[in-house]
């Protein structure tokens, strides 16, 4: 007779998300696949300091030392996407809709306000009770935002009028994540 090798189930991406094997306050998901840190260990870099405090406060878990690692956002008008990272660490990346006839404006800025709650109105649309809104520009005719967007499902293509529209499912975790201050790149 044969021997039968029993595969033991890995727990899916979304499993990891809930779980935190070193009860460090970074998921296992996190460990794995964002700051590349041994999630059965709490203090990668062994300064005394357990990894989630470390990331929560803006330092590195795999070293020592206090240099702070920035937050980022990057928009990508070219693919349509938009990451956002600590230091060289991407958290997340996903599909964004940008402005029609290249109305989002391109280079450095930085989050100035975070508004829980806008409502977009303007000549043919009216967007009441958006959610999750980070003020990067202001403008004379109107404010320009990362946000989130209710009204549609067509990431991957222009469909604003100026803003980065990002879904709903997307949104809420860059909202809580980012800070006033972080920096937004548009290219």
């Amino acid at each position: 007779m044969g021997k039968t090798l029993a595969l033991e189930a890995r727990p899916s991406s979304d499993d990891l998300k809930k779980m935190d094997t070193d009860n460090d306050g970074l998921s296992d998901y996190e460990e794995n696949y964002i700051y590349h840190t041994d999630p059965v260990k709490a203090d990668n870099d062994s300064d005394g300091f357990v990894d989630g405090e470390e990331v929560k406060f803006g330092f590195d878990p795999n070293k020592r030392g206090g240099d702070r690692l920035e937050k980022s956002i990057v928009v990508a008008l070219a693919d349509q996407s938009l990451s956002y990272k600590l230091g060289d660490y991407i958290i997340d990346t996903f599909k964004i809709s940008s402005g029609v006839r290249n109305t989002t404006p391109t280079g450095e800025f930085e989050v100035i306000k975070k508004k829980p709650v806008v409502d977009y109105i303007g000549p043919g649309y009216s967007y009441p009770k958006t959610r999750w809104n980070l003020m990067f520009k202001t403008g004379a005719r109107g404010n320009f935002y990362i946000h989130g967007a209710y009204w549609h499902n067509k990431f991957g293509q222009p469909m604003s009028h100026g803003c980065v529209n990002v879904s709903y499912d997307n949104m809420e975790g860059l909202y809580n994540w980012a800070d006033t201050g972080t920096k937004v790149t548009i290219e």
